[in-house]
C-alpha cells in the first residue's frame, strides 16, 4: 500500500475528475488517463501491471520522480494551446530525461527538436547529447563552434567534454590550422575556415560514419560514468610544455588532463598533448594533418 493518502494533496493542474490512474508523486496524486502511457511505453505496460499497487486515490502508483518533472511531462499531451515553442528550456530538458528513463520514443523525439531550436552552450550541449545518446551529427555545429573559438576548453570544460571529446577537438583545430596554412594564411587559425570545411574535419576526426571509442562511454550507464570519473578520485592539473626554463615550449600549447587524486588508488598516466607550430613542423609529422600525441 502506499503512504497514508490523509496526508496526499491533488496537483492544481493533472489530477483529472475522469482520470482512470493515479500517481503519487512527492505527496501530490496526478489522476490521469492510462491510455497514453500503456500506448507509448513498454515500461508502463509492464509497470502498471503489478499487482502491488491499483492506481486509486487510496493506492496510487509511486514514482521517484521530481512533482515539476512530471508536471511538464504530462503538459505534452494535456498542453490546450499546442504551443511548444513557448516551453523553457528547461521544461523540455526534464521531459527529455523522463522520457529517455521510461522509454517514450516519440516524446523524446519532439523534445529533441525543440531543443534543437532554443540556443544552449555548445559544451552544455554536447555533454548533454551524449548523456542521452542523441544522435551525435547534432552535434557538428557545436564542434565547429568550439574548433572556431581562440582558446582550448577550460579545465571545468574539458572535464564535462571528457579527454577523448578534448583530444579529437584539439585534433581537429590542429588540422583547420594547417588547412588555413595551405590556402596562404599568413597567420593562420582555425576560425579563418568557412563552416563546411570545418564540418568536413570534424566528421572525419570524430569519425561520425561508424562507432567509437566515444559510442561505447555513452552507452554506459550514468551510474557507471559517474563512478568512473568521481570528482573524488580524479582532478584536473596544468601539463607543463616540453622546453624551456618555465616548463613552456614557444609556439606551443600544452592540454590541461586528469590525473588522480593522492590514495585513489588508481593508476597515474601524464598525458601531454601538444599542438607544435605548425608552418615549421615537417608535413610528413602531422600525418596529413592529424593530431600529434607526444
Amino acid at each position: 500500500m502506499a503512504d497514508d493518502p490523509q496526508v496526499h494533496t491533488e496537483h492544481p493542474q493533472y489530477y483529472l475528475r475522469d482520470g482512470n490512474v493515479t500517481f503519487l508523486v512527492e505527496k501530490q496524486l496526478f489522476r490521469v488517463h492510462k491510455y497514453f502511457f500503456e500506448r507509448e511505453s513498454t515500461y508502463f505496460r509492464n509497470f502498471l501491471t503489478v499487482d502491488k499497487y491499483d492506481g486509486t486515490d487510496e493506492d496510487p502508483y509511486p514514482l521517484d520522480v521530481k512533482s515539476d518533472d512530471f508536471a511538464n511531462f504530462l503538459w505534452v499531451w494535456y498542453d490546450s494551446h499546442y504551443r511548444c515553442e513557448d516551453r523553457p528550456r528547461e521544461s523540455w530538458l526534464a521531459i527529455l530525461n523522463l522520457t529517455a528513463r521510461w522509454g517514450f520514443d516519440s516524446m523524446r523525439e519532439l523534445a529533441i527538436h525543440q531543443l534543437e531550436r532554443l540556443e544552449m552552450d555548445p559544451v552544455e550541449k554536447i555533454t548533454l547529447y551524449k548523456k542521452h545518446r542523441i544522435n551525435r551529427k547534432l552535434l557538428i555545429p557545436s564542434y565547429v563552434e568550439l574548433c572556431k573559438s581562440p582558446t582550448l576548453p577550460s579545465p571545468a570544460e574539458a572535464e564535462r567534454l571528457q579527454m577523448e571529446t578534448v583530444l579529437r577537438l584539439a585534433t581537429a583545430r590542429e588540422r583547420a590550422i594547417l588547412r588555413a596554412a595551405e590556402q596562404g594564411n599568413r597567420s593562420p587559425t582555425s576560425a579563418l575556415l568557412e563552416d563546411e570545411e570545418l564540418k568536413t574535419i570534424i566528421n572525419d576526426v570524430f569519425e561520425m560514419g561508424r562507432d567509437t571509442g566515444e559510442d561505447q562511454q555513452e552507452s554506459e550507464s550514468a551510474e557507471d560514468s559517474q563512478r568512473e570519473n568521481s570528482n573524488e578520485d580524479w582532478t584536473l592539473v596544468d601539463q607543463p610544455g616540453v622546453n624551456g626554463s618555465n616548463g613552456s615550449s614557444s609556439g606551443s600549447s600544452s592540454s590541461r588532463v586528469k590525473s588522480p587524486k593522492s590514495g585513489s588508488g588508481k593508476v597515474s598516466i601524464d598525458v601531454v598533448f601538444v599542438i607544435r607550430p605548425l608552418l615549421t613542423t615537417p608535413r610528413s609529422d602531422f600525418q596529413e594533418g592529424r593530431g600529434v600525441l607526444f
